[in-house]
């Protein structure tokens, strides 16, 4: 009978154990999701709602009161500087995002290819420099011909993630 119990506990115990050395990604350390008292606001498309307050704790530079977009994969977060953003050449204010990410930027540039959510065209490309802080940032403007909802692939060295964003007239 003890022999029973003493084989029963291994057998639990082996039952709830991860085994080790497998090819499973280490966990982030810290969560990818919105930060607390996040609201949805007006502005979405698409798989990517706005937000209004706390972004997630990764983004421990943050811009107080800024509205944001979170990467679908939790690697990219986008400040959203203009209220609408705006298809065409926008000026005053310009379609700026201050684009942050969570994974390091390595000395790389942010890569952007942008296209209409659904179209594989048109492609609006841009390219920005890594030179920027503090924090893992890039300042951005960019901008799209015509309005719609628009899905930015970003890739920063071996990093990337996905956004959709609303384009008005």
């Amino acid at each position: 009978m003890k022999r029973t119990t003493i084989v029963m506990a291994c057998l639990v115990t082996a039952a709830c154990t991860t085994p080790t050395g497998g090819t499973e990604s280490p966990a982030p350390a810290l969560p990818a999701t919105p930060g607390s008292g996040t609201v949805e606001a007006q502005g979405g498309c698409g798989d990517t709602p706005v937000q209004a307050g706390g972004p997630p704790a990764w983004a421990a530079e943050n811009a107080p009161g800024t509205r944001f977009v979170l990467g679908r994969e939790g690697n990219a977060l986008g400040y959203l500087f203009a209220d609408p953003l705006r298809a065409g050449k926008a000026t005053n204010p310009s379609n700026k995002i201050l684009w942050y990410v969570r994974l390091p930027r390595d000395s790389q540039e942010l890569r952007v290819a942008a296209h209409p959510r659904g179209a594989e065209r048109p492609v609006v490309r841009a390219t920005f420099p890594d030179g920027s802080g503090p924090g893992e940032i890039y300042p951005s403007a960019t901008d799209v011909p015509e309005p719609g909802c628009w899905t930015f692939e970003l890739t920063w060295g071996a990093h990337h993630d996905t956004v959709d964003l609303l384009y008005r007239r």
